[in-house]
C-alpha cells in the first residue's frame, strides 16, 4: 500500500469508495481476464484481421455457421446495395464468440481533441498517468490516425502506413475485446467535397476513411461498430448537421456525438442513450490530474468528473459489448443496421423506377400521338402536292415548253422537268416525314415491316386414267422443295418519297424527251415532204399555179404544226396528271404504312429494370434477419 494512503482519514476512505460506486467507471474489470500477454497472443492470432487483408474462410462456431451463410448470400445477391466494408466486418464478427469490437472516436475539427478525449475514457484514476496518455497528450498532429489496442506500453507493434499503433494497459479494452480508432472527419461543407457523391453520412461516420500523409492512391476504409464524434463549439455543431442531413432515425444507436462546451453550472447527466452530449475536456483532465495528486481530492474529483460529461460516454463506449450470447450485442446491432440500410436502398431504387415508369407514357397514348401526326403530316403533305404543282406548270419555265416553243427548246425538255421534281414534288413532305420518322424510332416502332406470304403448294396433278401423278418439273412448275415462306421486305417508309422520284425521274422523263424530239422531227419532215410536193406539181403540171401549190404546201405544214400541237400539249397534261397522281399514291401508300407499322408493332412490356436481382436481394436479407434471430 503506498503510503499516502495510509495517512488518509478514515472517512475520506469510505467516502472515496462511495464516490467510486456512484461513478461506476468502465474500467472496472467485470471478469477475471487472462494474463496480458498469454491474451494478446491469443486476440491477435485468432480475431483481429486488417483491413486490408484477403480473408480466409475461418472457423465457425456451428451456432453462427447460418447466420454466416446467410450474410455471405447477402454479399453475393446485395453486393450492389450493401458497404462491403461493414459487411465483412458483421461476417468477422459472428466467426467467434467473443469478438473484437471498434469504436472510432472521430473529431470534427483537431485530432488533438479526439486523443484527449480517448485517454480521459481510458484512464484509471486511481492508477499514476501512463506513457501512453502522454503519448496522447502530447502527440504531434501529422495527419495519422492512431489505434490504441490493448497491451503493455512496452509491446512491439507492426509497424502499419495508415496508422500509429499504440498499446494501452487499459482494462476497457482488454475486459471488452475492445479496439479504438482515433481520427479525423473532415465536414467542412463549405470548403470539402466529398470524397464521392453516392456515399451516405452514415457510411462517412461508420466507415471512416484512413491514409498516411504520404501514402498514395485511395483512402482505405476502415470499418467500426460505433462511433464517437467529438466537436468544439456550435460552429462544429452546425457544420455535422449539415453533414448528416440525409440521415434519417439514430444511426441504430452507433453514433453519438459530443460537442465541447462550457461546464454546466450543475451536473447534468444526459444519458448514454441520448444522441448528443455536451463534454468538458480541460474540467476532466483538471479532475483526474487533481485526483492523482491526492485522495484527499475526491470530492473535487466527483463534481469535475460529473460537469465534464465522461461519465454518460464512458457507459456509452461499453455498452452492448458484453456477450449474451453466440453474438455480441454490438454485432447484432451492425447486421440489422446493414439489412435495413439494404432494405432502404431496395426501396429507393424501387420508388425511382416506379417514378420512371409511371412518367414513361402507355402504348396506347404513344399510339394515338403518332397516329395524331400522322394525320397532320398526311393533311400538310397533300396540301403541299397540290399548291406546289399548280405553281410548277403556270411558273415561266413550264410555259417554255408550250408547242410552238417546242421546235427550239426540245432540247430543255429534260432540265426543265427534272427541276419540278426535284424543287416542286413533295420536298417539304419529304423532310416532315423524318421528323415523324423520329418520333416514331422514340416511341419503338420500326421503320421497315416485313410482311411474310406463305405459297401454298397444291397437290401433285393425277391424269384422268389414274396414272402416277404428274411431275410438276415437267410443267414447268416449282416442286414443294423450291417453294418456301417468302419474305417480302417493304422499303423504309421515309425512303418511299425519294424512291418514288427516282422512279419518275428514269421512267417519264427519258420518253418524255424522245416523244419531244420525235415529235419536232416528225412535224419538220411533213413541213418538208408537203413543200416538195407543192414545188413537184408547180413544176410537173403546168395547170396547177403558184397559189394551187403554195396551197398544197400550207395544207402540210398547217397539219403538221396542228398534229405536234395536239400531241404534244395532251402529252404535257398527261405528265401532269401522272406527277399529281403519283404524288396521291406515294402519300396514300406512305400514310397506310405507317398504320400498318402501328397496328402490326407489338405492344411493348414496360419491365421493371433490376426487379429480379432487387427480389433476391430482398430475399437475402429476410435470410440474414432470420437467421439473427434464432441466434
Amino acid at each position: 500500500m503506498p503510503p499516502w494512503v495510509a495517512c488518509v482519514p478514515r472517512s475520506s476512505c469510505l467516502r472515496t469508495s462511495r464516490t467510486i460506486e456512484r461513478l461506476s467507471l468502465p474500467f472496472s474489470p467485470p471478469r477475471t481476464v487472462q494474463s496480458s500477454t498469454t491474451y494478446l497472443r491469443t486476440r491477435r492470432a485468432s480475431t483481429h484481421v486488417a483491413p486490408t487483408a484477403i480473408n480466409v474462410r475461418p472457423n465457425i462456431p456451428p451456432q453462427s455457421q447460418e447466420l454466416y451463410d446467410a450474410l455471405d448470400g447477402l454479399s453475393k445477391h446485395a453486393a450492389e446495395y450493401v458497404n462491403i466494408s461493414r459487411l465483412q466486418l458483421a461476417q468477422r464478427g459472428v466467426t467467434t464468440q467473443d469478438a473484437v469490437v471498434r469504436i472510432a472516436i472521430l473529431s470534427l475539427n483537431s485530432q488533438k481533441s479526439a486523443q484527449m478525449l480517448a485517454r480521459l475514457l481510458l484512464a484509471d484514476p486511481l492508477g499514476t498517468e501512463g506513457q501512453w496518455e502522454k503519448t496522447l497528450e502530447e502527440s504531434e498532429e501529422d495527419g495519422r490516425a492512431m489505434l490504441l489496442r490493448h497491451g503493455n506500453e512496452g509491446d512491439a507493434n507492426t509497424a502499419s502506413p495508415l496508422y500509429k499503433i499504440l498499446s494501452v494497459p487499459s482494462r476497457i479494452l482488454g475486459a471488452h475485446h475492445l479496439e479504438i480508432l482515433v481520427s479525423t472527419l473532415n465536414v467542412n461543407t463549405s470548403h470539402a467535397a466529398p470524397v464521392s457523391t453516392n456515399e451516405s453520412s452514415q457510411d462517412a461516420l461508420l466507415v471512416p476513411k484512413i491514409q498516411a500523409p504520404t501514402a498514395r492512391g485511395l483512402p482505405i476504409p476502415y470499418p467500426v461498430h460505433k462511433t464517437l464524434v467529438i466537436g468544439q463549439g456550435l460552429g462544429s455543431a452546425v457544420d455535422y448537421g449539415k453533414f448528416t442531413a440525409d440521415t434519417v432515425g439514430d444511426n441504430y444507436g452507433m453514433v453519438k456525438v459530443a460537442i465541447h462546451l462550457p461546464p454546466p453550472s450543475t451536473d447534468a447527466d444526459p444519458g448514454d442513450s441520448a444522441t448528443y452530449s455536451p463534454v468538458n475536456i480541460d474540467t476532466g483532465v483538471k479532475a483526474l490530474t487533481k485526483f492523482r495528486e491526492s485522495i484527499a481530492n475526491s470530492e473535487f474529483f466527483e463534481r469535475g468528473w460529473f460537469r465534464s460529461g465522461v461519465p454518460g460516454l464512458s457507459k456509452w463506449l461499453v455498452r452492448d459489448l458484453q456477450s449474451s450470447g453466440p453474438v455480441k450485442p454490438a454485432i447484432r446491432t451492425l447486421i440489422g443496421s446493414i439489412a435495413d440500410d439494404v432494405e432502404a436502398n431496395i426501396t429507393k431504387l424501387d420508388t425511382q423506377q416506379l417514378n420512371r415508369l409511371a412518367a414513361v407514357p402507355t402504348y396506347q397514348q404513344t399510339s394515338e400521338s403518332v397516329l395524331r401526326h400522322l394525320e397532320t403530316w398526311a393533311e400538310k403533305s397533300h396540301t403541299e402536292l397540290r399548291d406546289q404543282l399548280d405553281e410548277a406548270f403556270t411558273a415561266p419555265n413550264w410555259y417554255k415548253l408550250v408547242w410552238w416553243k417546242l421546235l427550239w427548246r426540245v432540247d430543255d425538255v429534260t432540265m426543265i422537268t427534272e427541276e419540278i421534281l426535284q424543287k416542286k414534288w413533295l420536298v417539304d413532305a419529304e423532310k416532315n416525314s423524318i421528323y415523324l420518322a423520329g418520333r416514331m424510332n422514340q416511341a419503338g416502332f420500326p421503320e421497315v415491316l416485313q410482311v411474310v406470304q406463305e405459297v401454298v403448294v397444291p397437290e401433285p396433278l393425277a391424269t384422268l386414267e389414274g396414272n402416277a401423278p404428274i411431275d410438276p418439273r415437267s410443267r414447268g412448275e416449282q416442286t414443294p422443295t423450291d417453294i418456301s415462306t417468302e419474305v417480302k421486305e417493304i422499303i423504309p417508309w421515309p425512303s418511299q418519297m425519294a424512291a418514288s422520284r427516282t422512279i419518275l425521274l428514269k421512267d417519264t422523263i427519258p420518253p418524255l424527251q424522245a416523244f419531244a424530239q420525235r415529235l419536232v422531227l416528225q412535224t419538220l419532215s411533213t413541213t418538208s415532204l408537203s413543200s416538195a410536193l407543192s414545188a413537184l406539181l408547180y413544176v410537173a403540171m403546168p395547170t396547177f399555179s403558184v397559189f394551187e401549190a403554195g396551197a398544197v404546201a400550207a395544207l402540210g405544214f398547217v397539219y403538221s404544226l396542228r398534229r405536234m400541237q395536239k400531241l404534244w400539249e395532251s402529252t404535257r397534261e398527261m405528265w401532269q396528271a401522272e406527277l399529281r397522281e403519283e404524288g396521291r399514291k406515294t402519300l396514300k401508300h406512305t400514310e397506310e404504312t405507317v398504320r400498318l407499322i402501328v397496328r402490326r408493332t407489338e405492344r411493348p412490356t414496360m419491365e421493371n429494370e433490376g426487379a429480379v436481382g432487387r427480389k433476391r436481394a430482398r430475399e437475402a436479407v429476410l435470410r440474414v434477419r432470420e437467421a439473427l434471430g434464432r441466434v
